[in-house]
């Protein structure tokens, strides 16, 4: 395995300053109010700085309130492209709701999940599926358009950032050791 980079696990969350906070509210604490406090560049070193985007305050619909996730993407930002996404940057997100109403309205409305209008669609995921984001909580979860199932993948924006890092970076590193195996 390669070495870790400045950006990679050390900096996650200061367990020493927020040990105290924890145990009064019963749960972590973060300073991003989100599962984990990730490195600044982590996504940046990892796809490159030009592949991965940041989304504007303009690019939010209305019902996008949780602001840590509003922050995360302004801030932090996700990758454009990965084996199993692809970010939508052609517009400013719609909601689930806005995005069949123009991409697909023969789709039928009684088939979306309840809370469309809050469920901000936030790319393609695998054949089928879409990411979305609840504008309300944060949490990540997979639309699966055949199935009209709405499950749930990731606590937060924080851990769908760092699941895509993680399967990246494995990636890159096996196909590193493949290469230098002899033929």
């Amino acid at each position: 395995m390669g070495t870790m980079g400045l950006t990679d696990l050390n900096d996650l969350n200061d367990l020493n300053q927020l040990n105290d906070l924890a145990v009064l509210t019963g749960g972590p604490v973060t300073r991003s109010r989100l599962a984990l406090d990730l490195p600044a560049r982590l996504l940046d070193e990892e796809f490159g700085q030009s592949r991965v985007w940041r989304f504007e305050d303009f690019d939010f619909p209305a019902t996008l309130t949780h602001e840590p996730t509003r922050c995360f993407l302004r801030d932090m930002g996700l990758p454009e492209e990965h084996t199993f996404f692809h970010l939508d940057t052609d517009i400013p997100l719609p909601t689930l709701a806005e995005y069949y109403a123009a991409e697909h309205p023969e789709f039928p409305t009684d088939r979306l999940p309840p809370r469309a209008a809050h469920l901000i669609r936030l790319g393609h995921f695998v054949e089928g599926n879409s990411l979305v984001v609840d504008g309300t909580t944060g949490a990540v979860l997979n639309w699966s358009e055949p199935e009209s199932a709405l499950c749930p993948l990731n606590a937060d924006m924080s851990q769908l950032a760092f699941s895509l890092w993680l399967l990246h970076r494995e990636k890159r590193e096996s196909e590193a050791v493949a290469g230098l195996e002899p033929a």
